[in-house]
C-alpha cells in the first residue's frame, strides 16, 4: 500500500510539472483581459489606446510618468530644470538603466528616441506635440537638453505620455513585433489570437515588482470575454462597463468590481469636411437631435458623467456645458429645414469594434432618424477604423472615446482626421500652451471650451467610464484611467 501511494505521489508531480505555470495559481502571476488586441506592440508608431494599454508603464517608459492621480512625476529623468524665460530644459538622467537588451540608457539613446519622435518619416502620429522643440542636445552621459522655440507649458505632461517612450537604436525598428525598453517586464511572446506574454525584467534599474508574470488576453467578443469572466479565468479585467452581466458577476464572491473614471471624452465626431457637416445649423442640429441622457441606458452598474465639450470634468478649469444643446427633436428639424435639408440628409456612420461604441450607435442611429436623417450604419474593425477613418478621413461619422488626456490640442491640427479648421481656435490654443500661469492658463481653457461647443464641433457625449473587475485578493490596480495604461508593476496579491 505504501509502495503504490509512492508512485502515485510521482505520478501527480510529474502532471502538475508539465502544466503551464499560470495554471498553478501562483501570487507572483497575474491573467489581464483586455478588450481589444493591439495592431502591433510600439506605441510611438499608433495612435491605437491599445498598444499603451498593454505596453506603456510595463516595458516602455518615458522621461516623466503620468501617476494614477494624473500627475507629473520624475521617471528616467530624476530632476530637471526649466530656464526663466521657459525656452530651455535640463533633464538629468537615471544612472544606471539598462534596456531589456542589455544596452545602456544614456543622454546619446534619449536624444535618439526624441529625434525619432520628431521626424515625420519615423511615422509618430502624436509628433505635433512636440513641435515647440527646437534643439535636442547631449550634454554628458546623463544629461539631456532640450531648447525650444516657444514656450511649452505642457511639455513636462506630454512627455510622459505613451508617444514619447524612449527606445533603443538597434531594436527600434522591430518594436512593434519585439519589444524593448526600460521597464519592469521584458516582452516573452506575442502570439496573435490568443496571448502577450511578459516576465520581470531581472536587471530593471527600479524596484522589483511583486507580480513576476503578466499574460495579456484580448476578447473583443462579448459572449466569450463573460464566459472567461464567469469560469474564474481572469484575474483583472480594467474596462468591464457596459457588459449586461456586470450586476451578475458583482454578486460573485470571488470578483469585485470598481467603479472609475477615465480622461476619455466620449464622442460622435463629425466629418467637417462634409457639405453639410461644414454646415454650423446641421451640427446644432444634430446636437439636438442626440439624447445624452438616454445613451446612459447602455451602463447598467455605472453613471458616466455628461459633457458638453472636449474637456475632462476632473480638471479644475472644467466648465458645465452638458445642456449647451438641449435635447430638442423639433429644434433640429427646424435647423435642418434652415440649412436646405428639410426633404432629408443621408450619412454615412462608420462604427468601430469597442463594445461601447456598438451600443451607443444603435441610439444615435435612432436619434438622429428621428429628425430626418438617414444613417448608413456601417461596423467595421479596428484596423479598417484607423486607416479609414483615422488616416483617411473617409467617413461621415463616427463615435470614439478619445482617451488621451489634455488633447484639445488636436482641433488645432488642420491635418487631423476631424477637418476641424479654425484660425481663431488655433490662435487661442497657442495661447494656452505659451502661458506659464497656471490661472491664466485655465481661464484660457473655459474660452477654448466654449468656444467648440458653440461651434457645435462634435456631439459631446460622457466621459468614458473605467468600471473595473477584479478576483478578491488583487490590489494596486488604479481605480481611474488619467491614461491608456495597465501598469501591473504596482498589482500585488493580498492573500
Amino acid at each position: 500500500m505504501l509502495k503504490n501511494n509512492y508512485k502515485t505521489g510521482h505520478w501527480l508531480l510529474a502532471l502538475l510539472l508539465l502544466l503551464p505555470l499560470p495554471l498553478l495559481g501562483g501570487k507572483e502571476d497575474v491573467r489581464i483581459e483586455l478588450h481589444l488586441e493591439p495592431p502591433h506592440l510600439d506605441p510611438t508608431q499608433t495612435p491605437a489606446a491599445t498598444v499603451a494599454e498593454a505596453t506603456y508603464h510595463n516595458i516602455f517608459q518615458g522621461l516623466t510618468r503620468i501617476n494614477r492621480k494624473g500627475e507629473v512625476e520624475p521617471l528616467l529623468a530624476q530632476t530637471w530644470k526649466i530656464s526663466e524665460d521657459g525656452l530651455r530644459y535640463d533633464f538629468y538622467l537615471q544612472p544606471g538603466v539598462v534596456f531589456h537588451n542589455q544596452q545602456p540608457f544614456t543622454a546619446e539613446v534619449a536624444a535618439f528616441s526624441l529625434t525619432r519622435l520628431l521626424n515625420p518619416e519615423a511615422g509618430n502620429p502624436q509628433r505635433n506635440l512636440y513641435s515647440s522643440i527646437r534643439e535636442i542636445n547631449p550634454r554628458g552621459s546623463h544629461r539631456l537638453e532640450l531648447v525650444l522655440n516657444r514656450p511649452d507649458s505642457l511639455l513636462l505632461f506630454r512627455l510622459g505620455l505613451s508617444a514619447a517612450v524612449m527606445v533603443e537604436p538597434s531594436s527600434a525598428a522591430t518594436n512593434k513585433q519585439h519589444p524593448v525598453g526600460t521597464g519592469p517586464y521584458e516582452f516573452v511572446s506575442w502570439r496573435v489570437g490568443q496571448s502577450l506574454e511578459l516576465q520581470a525584467f531581472p536587471n530593471y534599474w527600479h524596484d522589483q515588482p511583486e507580480i513576476r508574470r503578466a499574460s495579456l488576453t484580448f476578447t473583443s467578443n462579448r459572449i466569450e470575454l463573460e464566459a472567461s469572466l464567469t469560469d474564474g479565468e481572469v484575474d483583472f479585467y480594467p474596462n468591464i462597463s457596459p457588459m449586461a452581466s456586470v450586476k451578475r458577476l458583482a454578486d460573485r464572491g470571488d470578483y469585485q468590481i470598481n467603479d472609475g473614471v477615465t480622461e476619455g471624452q466620449t464622442l460622435l465626431v463629425f466629418n467637417h469636411a462634409h457639405p453639410a457637416l461644414a454646415d454650423l445649423r446641421v451640427r446644432r442640429a444634430i446636437n439636438h437631435a442626440v439624447d445624452k441622457r438616454r445613451l446612459l441606458d447602455i451602463f447598467p452598474k455605472a453613471s458616466p458623467a455628461l459633457i458638453g465639450s472636449h474637456f475632462s470634468p476632473l480638471h479644475p478649469a472644467y466648465v458645465d456645458l452638458v445642456d449647451f444643446y438641449p435635447h430638442n427633436p423639433d429644434k433640429a428639424r427646424k435647423l435642418l429645414e434652415e440649412a436646405g435639408y428639410a426633404q432629408g440628409l443621408k450619412l454615412r456612420f462608420k462604427v468601430p469594434p469597442p463594445l461601447y461604441a456598438q451600443q451607443l450607435s444603435l441610439y444615435l442611429v435612432d436619434d438622429l432618424e428621428k429628425v430626418g436623417i438617414q444613417v448608413d450604419l456601417e461596423r467595421i474593425s479596428w484596423t479598417e477604423w484607423l486607416q479609414q477613418v483615422f488616416r483617411e478621413s473617409n467617413y461621415d461619422l463616427t463615435v470614439i472615446a478619445h482617451v488621451e488626456p489634455l488633447d484639445m490640442d488636436i482641433y488645432a491640427r488642420d491635418d487631423y482626421y476631424f477637418n476641424f479648421k479654425s484660425e481663431a481656435f488655433q490662435k487661442l490654443w497657442r495661447q494656452i500652451e505659451t502661458t506659464q500661469d497656471e490661472a491664466l492658463r485655465n481661464q484660457l481653457f473655459v474660452q477654448a471650451q466654449k468656444y467648440l461647443a458653440e461651434q457645435a464641433a462634435q456631439v459631446y457625449l460622457h466621459i468614458k467610464p473605467q468600471q473595473s473587475i477584479r478576483k478578491v485578493g488583487l490590489e494596486g490596480f488604479w481605480e481611474n484611467a488619467p491614461i491608456p495604461a495597465v501598469v501591473i508593476s504596482e498589482l500585488y496579491w493580498d492573500n
